[in-house]
């Protein structure tokens, strides 16, 4: 077993042990399917939704991208500052372990988080509540791995500057929760003043959310929502790599 290996499959440990942060991630995104799913008419074509089903059409691309921003925005950050905090990146410097592994095994067990918990949503969601799968299925992946990588670039930023776990955890909430609101996520993007409907297709967890229901819905993502989250990916890393703190 190598290293990264090893690393990996410790951090995952401390996951599954930790029960918030299964609960949480594994929790509110499926409950949220789970509840909208099961009130009348979310089934069901709606003018509201161009025709689509709101199921299909909004909730569950919401849930997928509420999982996302979670994971990046607010778990990672935390424990890799935590990690910093009680010292575990500065011993790791003076092992011949390059504390880059840990961050790895960070990365890669969140990533591993975010594909089961996404293939409960498109899979499950679809066996128990009807939720049909995504239409373009292409395009679906492709704004996903993109989302993915932007918001996880924004999370890794918080990580390299935040001192703490408690600082870490309080930054990504103050960047989640305005990100829900100006994305387009408690209120649908159309319902947003116009001003803010372009502002919706360019903030990282916005321009998932609205790509992935376009794809949901057999549409193509827009190119400004595209390009938006691999500029947030390219220069949140190139930043966070100049920045990021082992000690």
């Amino acid at each position: 077993m190598t290293m990264l290996s090893r690393l990996t499959a410790v951090e995952a440990k401390l996951f599954l042990r930790d029960p918030a942060a299964p609960v949480t991630v594994l929790g509110i995104p499926v409950a949220l399917l789970l509840v909208f799913g099961l009130m009348p008419g979310m089934n069901q074509p709606s003018d509201e939704f161009g025709g689509q089903v709101p199921l299909s059409a909004f909730i569950a691309p919401m849930s997928v991208a509420i999982l996302l921003g979670m994971l990046a925005l607010t778990l990672f950050p935390a424990v890799m500052a935590a990690h910093r905090e009680k010292g575990v990146l500065r011993r790791l410097s003076a092992s011949p372990v390059p504390p880059s592994r840990l961050l790895v095994a960070q990365l890669l067990v969140n990533l591993a988080a975010a594909l089961v918990v996404v293939l409960v949503i498109v899979a499950g969601g679809h066996l128990a509540l009807g939720v049909a799968l995504p239409a373009n299925a292409g395009g679906f992946v492709l704004v996903l791995v993109l989302g993915t990588l932007a918001l996880f670039g924004v999370g890794l930023l918080i990580a390299a500057l935040a001192p703490t776990a408690r600082t870490a955890g309080g930054v990504g909430s103050a960047v989640f929760f305005p990100m829900l609101a100006l994305g387009g996520v408690w209120v649908p993007k159309e319902d947003l003043p116009p001003v803010l409907q372009g502002l919706a297709d360019v903030l990282p967890l916005g321009a998932t959310l609205n790509a992935l229901r376009e794809t949901w819905t057999g549409g193509s993502p827009q190119p400004l929502q595209l390009a938006a989250l691999a500029v947030f990916a390219l220069v949140c890393a190139v930043v966070a790599a100049r920045v990021f703190r082992w000690s």
